[in-house]
Formats: structure tokens, sequence, C-alpha cells
């Protein structure tokens, strides 16, 4: 190619073929980066949006005894328990998997649960609309996450997790999000399981 080949082919604008499709090939990596972190990544670690509003006094955080991991016998009458709701303790040899649970849930296979690092939100007497809300925070996240009522407790709301437990007059959601996340999947047998 001579000079004047050379200048004509400037100021004509085009370039060389192979490396109009390397600034492509690189255009559409970099967008497709951008994508992928704006569209996937980013969101991911964006803290999560309070399902409820409910904001009520809790308590402090209690460790509280540990009372065993021992299994019941079948027809073993399961113990008194020290603590309510139990946090530990002598249990069912079946275990529950996360969800919603009535009055009638068996406490020694949510024992069990515990011990396999599960929290979980027993409620006693709270209006409709708190239980909504646990059931709305349990299915937002519901990893390792039981909600269960608890009538023989004195307690509106026990957060609780094995040897842990939190009291609440109601529903406070950045107080169960916060002891969620110390706590779950911290149990001392560990299960692989929803």
């Amino acid at each position: 190619m001579t000079k004047s080949s050379r200048q004509k082919q400037r100021k004509s604008g085009s370039t060389d073929p192979n490396k109009q499709q390397q600034y492509l090939i690189l255009g559409g990596a970099l967008a497709a980066a951008i994508l992928l972190i704006g569209g996937v990544i980013y969101p991911m670690l964006q803290p999560r949006a309070p399902t409820s509003t409910g904001s009520a006094p809790c308590g402090n955080l209690q460790a509280m005894v540990d009372e065993g991991r021992e299994h019941l016998k079948p027809g073993e009458t399961p113990p008194a328990y020290k603590n309510n709701p139990p946090t530990s303790g002598t249990h069912n040899p079946e275990w529950y998997p996360a969800g919603i649970y009535d009055q009638n849930a068996d406490l020694t296979r949510l024992i069990h649960s515990l011990e396999h690092g599960y929290v979980i939100l027993y409620y006693n007497g709270i209006p409709k609309e708190q239980v909504d809300q646990l059931i709305r925070i349990q299915q937002s996240d519901p990893f390792k996450l039981i909600v269960a009522e608890y009538p023989n407790m004195p307690q509106k709301i026990a957060i609780v997790a094995w040897g842990n437990m939190q009291n609440c007059d109601g529903v406070n959601e950045q107080v169960i999000r916060s002891f969620i996340a110390q706590f779950r999947n911290h149990g001392p047998e560990q299960a692989s399981m929803n």
C-alpha cells in the first residue's frame, strides 16, 4: 500500500476489518459484564426490604441452659423442660422442615429442628395481622425458619434458636431478622434441609 492510498483510507474513515471485529467483541463483553453486575449481582447486595412495619419492644437476647440432645425412645414421655419455650433438650428423632405450624405441632420435633440450626418464631395470643407479619417474614426467607403457635408460654413472641431466645411484646422485624442472621444454621447438628 502506498503512502497516498493510506492517506486516502484514513480520510475515508475505513479501518481494518479485524480491528473492527475486536472492538465489537470487546464492547459486547463489556456490555454483558455491566448487565451481569447491574442485573444480578447488585440486587443481591441490597438489603432486604421489610415485609412489615412491626417495631414492638423486645427483651435482651438470652443464652439459655443447654438441656441436652438425647432422642426420646418410642413411648417415652418428654421431660419437663427448664425453658419456656424450650431451646434444647431431649427430643423426637424426627424433625419438622421449614414452614408454618399451628398449636398442634409436636414440641419435641420442633426442638429437633432447633438442633439442626433452625430458628423458630413462636407466638401466643397476638392479633391476626401480627401472625400474618410473621408468616410473611417466613415466606420471604424460609431457609431453616419455622413459625409456630405456642399457647403454653407467657410471651407474645419468642424468637428461639438452639440455646438462645429473645422475647418480644409483638412483631419487631428488625430484631427478628437480626436474630435469624446471627443464629440460623448454627445448631449443634448440621443437616441439609430447607
